[in-house]
């Protein structure tokens, strides 16, 4: 069934009434990777970060200042653009495309910066669906808060002989030892057969493939 067009008062309310709203300007700039399945958008006042089940939007102004995730967003999508013709492939943006073009280069300064930006986004993405039910999930999300805690710990020490790399390493895995000396030792992954283990396998491919079907409906919709 063919949708009625919406008149300009209607649209007007739902724009009123959006949680989130950005316009889309000439000065826009969004990328697809197609085997990344990411987006990023960039205006002159956002920066969107999303997949087919999550959107993070950075303003460019924080209260200290320009927004960091917003000039490394911004830079990125200008460094993918300024190779367009070489890392696109029937018109799509491929993730893998960008950082061998971009290592292939005697000057590794584009490829330091994506490299940055993909370890941050790693880092922002892998936690985010870690909350659960089950007795692993439940840990992964209090050993990841007892990290971060442990990390600040370090971060708020007095630093007065300087500190290397690998001695904050040393102090945060100390740290961290130091939270967790008191915690109760529980099976947070059970021992399986062969035969569980490849129905674990298959139960995973097809969540896998469900959500790539979900995401695809979503992108198509979009």
């Amino acid at each position: 069934m063919e949708k009625k067009k919406q008149t300009n008062g209607q649209l007007q309310r739902r724009i009123d009434k959006a949680i989130i709203h950005i316009d889309k300007t000439k000065e826009t700039q969004e990328i697809y990777f197609e085997d990344k399945g990411l987006r990023l958008v960039v205006t002159e006042d956002f920066a969107i970060i999303e997949t087919g089940f999550h959107r993070h939007v950075f303003s460019s102004i924080t209260s200290n200042g320009v927004s960091r995730p917003y000039l490394y967003t911004k830079r990125f999508v200008e460094i993918t653009l300024s190779h367009k013709r070489a890392v696109t492939e029937n018109s799509m943006f491929y993730y893998k495309k960008l950082f061998d073009v971009l290592n292939s280069f005697d000057d590794k300064t584009e490829y330091n910066i994506a490299t940055y930006f993909d370890w941050w986004c790693f880092n922002c993405f892998a936690p985010l669906y870690s909350i659960g039910e089950t007795e692993a999930e439940a840990f992964m999300v209090y050993q990841d808060y007892l990290y971060f805690i442990a990390r600040n710990a370090v971060l708020l020490d007095e630093h007065k002989d300087g500190l290397t790399n690998k001695q904050f390493i040393a102090k945060t895995i100390k740290k961290l030892e130091e939270f967790t000396s008191g915690i109760d030792e529980r099976e947070i992954f059970k021992a399986m057969s062969d035969e569980q283990l490849i129905e674990e396998n298959i139960k995973a491919l097809q969540e896998h493939e469900t959500e790539n079907i979900i995401k695809e409906q979503s992108e198509n919709e979009s």
